[in-house]
């Protein structure tokens, strides 16, 4: 006889063994298998018909892993083009406040550092762009 709980710890263990590790998404995954077993069983399905069609529903363990990672992947990046583009914007700012404070104390009309003014804010400018690209990149 088909024993509903068995087959979903059987359906967990899968995940597990495919590589889906982390307590979050198993949950996730599970709490969306028993919602399609029960919309299934609503539709007339027997337990074990609703527990297959929800599993072809909510995908194979290999499938889903590789979705995990690519989400994972993308987070990561995002990630990154916003840190860069902060850790940017104070390197930028490094060279622009000591050429700052040299016009504050010798004029705007003396000859100064205007390569490390000028320098600093490109880097400023391109810092910017990078870390609104990070918030603002899409999924694929």
């Amino acid at each position: 006889m088909f024993n509903l709980e068995k087959s979903i710890a059987e359906w967990r263990h899968q995940m597990l063994a495919a590589g889906i590790k982390t307590p979050v998404p198993l949950e996730e995954l599970e709490n969306h298998l028993r919602e399609e077993i029960e919309q299934q069983m609503k539709t007339g399905a027997n337990e074990q018909m609703a527990f297959e069609m929800a599993v072809q529903q909510v995908g194979q363990p290999k499938v889903l892993d590789s979705e995990f990672k690519r989400s994972e992947r993308t987070f990561m990046k995002r990630t990154s083009f916003v840190l860069i583009g902060i850790f940017g914007i104070l390197f930028g700012t490094a060279f622009i406040l000591p050429a700052l404070a040299w016009y504050r104390d010798h004029g705007a009309m003396a000859r100064g550092p205007i390569e490390g003014l000028s320098l600093g804010v490109a880097i400023v400018i391109v810092s910017l762009s990078t870390t609104v690209y990070g918030f603002k990149k899409r999924k694929a």
